[in-house]
C-alpha cells in the first residue's frame, strides 16, 4: 500500500511539473504551427504596429528576434498585457481591436510551447508596413497642418501634451477624416483630435490615432464639421525612451466630396470621482433617437474599471463598453462595428470604479485644459444623413 501511494504521489508530481513547465527555445520541435506559415501573419496583424523596426517596442518581425523574445512573448500573452487589453470582449464589437481572438491566442501558445519552429520560407507572407501605412485620401482635397515640436523627456512612461492649432483653412467644409502623421513613432503612443471654435468653447471629437488605428473614418453618409473660427485641439501621449528626444507630427484634414452629408455630433457622459465613494456614476438621457457610432473613454489614474451601458425605455439594458483595467497610457477611440440605435428617452449610464479623486494636469502648449477627476466618455453619434 505504501509503495502504491508513493508511486501515485510521484506520478502526480511528475504530471504537475510537466504541465506547468513552459517549453523553452532549446526544446525539440513538437508543434506543427510554424513562424512562417501561421505566427508571422498574426504578428503582422496584431503586433507589428508597435513591434516593428522603428516602432514603440522591440521588433519581433524577424524569426530570430521572435525566438529570442519567446519567453517574454508567452508571459505577456498569458497575463493579457499584450496586445493591450483595451476593452473586454463580448461587450460591444469594435473595429481595429488589437487583442488576440481565441484562435490567434491558441496558435501563438501552440507555437511558443512547441519549440518555436521556423517553417518553410515559401510559406512566409509578404512584408507589410504596419508602422507607416500608405495614406489614401480617396481623391479628396486636403489641408496639411504642422504641430509645434514637442520635447519628450527621457525615461517617463507617460507624457501628455495638448496643443491648439489654427485650422481655419478647413473650416466650413465637410471633413471625411482627420489623419495624424506621426513624426517620431518611437515615442508617440496616441493622439486625439478635437474641433473647437476656441480654447474655452465646446469640443467635438473628429480624429484619433494609435499604432493600430490611423484615423476615424465615419460612414460614407456622414462627415465631421469644423466651426467657422476653426481650431484643432490635439492631445498627444508619449512614452519617453533612454534619452531625451522630440516629436514633430502633422495633421492632414481630408475633405468629403458630398456637401449634403449628415453630421457627426457628440454626447458626453461624465462620472466625477469622489474621495468618499469607490464607485461613481453619471448618466445622460437622450432627447431624440440616437445612433452611437464610436466611443472615446477618458479617465484619470484613479479609475480601476469603466462600464458604459444603455437603458432603453422598454427596460432592456445593453452593455456598450466594459474596460476592466483601463490604461491611461493608451488613449483610444473605439468604433463600433455595428452602430447602436437608441430610441428617445434612453439613458446612457457610465459607472467607474475608483480609488478616490485625483488631479490630472496635462503639460500644455498653446492652451489650458480644466483639471478633472474620474471618467468621461464621448459618444460620437450620427445625425441626419441619407
Amino acid at each position: 500500500m505504501r509503495a502504491t501511494a508513493a508511486l501515485r504521489a510521484a506520478s502526480i508530481a511528475f504530471l504537475l511539473a510537466f504541465f506547468r513547465a513552459p517549453v523553452s527555445a532549446d526544446d525539440p520541435v513538437s508543434s506543427s504551427v510554424s513562424f512562417n506559415r501561421e505566427v508571422l501573419r498574426i504578428i503582422q496583424r496584431k503586433c507589428e504596429p508597435c513591434h516593428a523596426p522603428g516602432g514603440l517596442a522591440f521588433s519581433i518581425s524577424d524569426y530570430r528576434d521572435a525566438r529570442i523574445w519567446g519567453r517574454a512573448i508567452r508571459e505577456e500573452l498569458v497575463e493579457h498585457r499584450m496586445p493591450p487589453a483595451i476593452a473586454a470582449r463580448g461587450y460591444g464589437r469594435f473595429e481595429s481591436d488589437p487583442s488576440l481572438n481565441t484562435r490567434e491566442m491558441a496558435t501563438m501558445l501552440t507555437w511558443l510551447d512547441g519549440g518555436m519552429p521556423r517553417g518553410d520560407e515559401a510559406d512566409r507572407p509578404r512584408a507589410v508596413d504596419a508602422i507607416d501605412p500608405a495614406i489614401d485620401d480617396g481623391g479628396s482635397a486636403s489641408v496639411r497642418l504642422a504641430l509645434p515640436a514637442q520635447d519628450v523627456p527621457a525615461g517617463q512612461d507617460l507624457v501628455v501634451r495638448r496643443v491648439i492649432i489654427d485650422a481655419s483653412a478647413a473650416a466650413g467644409r465637410p471633413i471625411a477624416r482627420v489623419q495624424l502623421r506621426p513624426g517620431n513613432r518611437r515615442v508617440l503612443r496616441g493622439a486625439v483630435v478635437f474641433a473647437s471654435a476656441g480654447p474655452a468653447s465646446a469640443q467635438s471629437l473628429i480624429g484619433s490615432w494609435s499604432p493600430w488605428q490611423h484615423a476615424l473614418v465615419p460612414p460614407p453618409s456622414h462627415a465631421f464639421r469644423l466651426p467657422a473660427a476653426g481650431m484643432l485641439i490635439v492631445e498627444l501621449s508619449y512614452r519617453g525612451v533612454d534619452t531625451a528626444t522630440s516629436d514633430r507630427s502633422e495633421v492632414d484634414v481630408l475633405f468629403a466630396t458630398d456637401a449634403a452629408r449628415g453630421r457627426i455630433d457628440d454626447v458626453v457622459v461624465e462620472a466625477v470621482a469622489d474621495r468618499a465613494a469607490p464607485r461613481v456614476r453619471g448618466s445622460v438621457v437622450l432627447a431624440r433617437p440616437t445612433t452611437i457610432w464610436a466611443v472615446h473613454p477618458a479617465f484619470d489614474e484613479t479609475v480601476k474599471s469603466i462600464e458604459l451601458r444603455a437603458e432603453r425605455p422598454d427596460t432592456s439594458v445593453e452593455v456598450l463598453l466594459w474596460m476592466p483595467a483601463p490604461n491611461a497610457a493608451w488613449p483610444v477611440t473605439l468604433v463600433l462595428q455595428d452602430p447602436v440605435s437608441l430610441p428617445a428617452g434612453s439613458r446612457v449610464v457610465l459607472v467607474a470604479e475608483t480609488g478616490g479623486s485625483a488631479d490630472v494636469r496635462l503639460q500644455t502648449v498653446g492652451g489650458t485644459r480644466p483639471t478633472y477627476a474620474g471618467a468621461r466618455v464621448t459618444l460620437s453619434v450620427l445625425s441626419g444623413g441619407r
